[in-house]
């Protein structure tokens, strides 16, 4: 089995996400710049993905997801009319498990051991938050697109898609110290909508990439 290698080459950021950002910072600068709030986070994450991942026709991984990860995130959103934000975020998140290797023609000696797995993703969400009750504390929800990118492979047999996109739902409670600084409590289910690998395996069968993260940050006005 071969171990996993990072990727050697820099991702491609989806244009769909460079116009998005670009348009909500200069809306900040030019317009009213107290709509803009930037601020970083971080968070515990459950991996909730297929007990089967497959690296090709007959190979693969059995997942056991008994384990926590973390995500860091940097954040960004721009107030709109009654309530609502368009948000967004540059997050690196850990979505590690415990796989054990097999392979349907081979004839091990021995049973392969568990290990340790690393899954890695640069997330670059964006979406539409809605925040009720305007007062210092006050709860939220968020639907948006996350746009994944794989920085690692499972195996050199994974053909894999370096680009994922995936859902978020999310929600949680804000408590704003001063009119300038927040503090957000909230957690967010993520779902992949397009296949971690080109090729489908195991009957057809694509691994579904899930997760929920719980997470707690700071935001500031500029």
């Amino acid at each position: 089995m071969q171990k996993m290698k990072y990727m050697q080459r820099p991702f491609l950021i989806s244009p769909l996400a460079i116009v998005l950002l670009s348009s909500i910072v200069l809306l900040g600068q030019e317009n009213d710049q107290s709509k803009l709030r930037i601020g970083m986070s971080a968070g515990l994450s459950k991996n909730l993905s297929s007990e089967i991942v497959p690296i090709s026709e007959y190979t693969g991984f059995s997942g056991d997801y008994n384990k926590t990860n973390y995500r860091i995130d940097l954040n960004m959103d721009y107030s709109l009319k009654g309530g609502f934000t368009i948000f967004s975020a540059f997050n690196y998140s850990n979505l590690d498990f415990t796989g054990t290797y097999f392979c349907a023609v081979c004839d091990f000696a021995f049973p392969p051991s568990p290990e340790e797995i690393e899954f890695r993703f640069i997330e670059i969400p964006i979406g539409v938050r809605y925040y009720f009750f305007p007062s210092k504390i006050r709860l939220f929800s968020e639907l948006g697109l996350n746009n994944m990118f794989q920085l690692n492979s499972l195996s050199e047999e994974s053909n894999r898609n370096r680009y994922v996109l995936g859902y978020k739902l999310g929600g949680g409670l804000e408590y704003s110290f001063s009119e300038k600084i927040a503090l957000q409590i909230g957690f967010d289910y993520n779902n992949s909508i397009s296949n971690l690998f080109k090729d489908s395996y195991f009957g057809g069968s694509d691994l579904k990439l899930k997760s929920i993260t719980f997470g707690i940050g700071l935001l500031k006005r500029i």
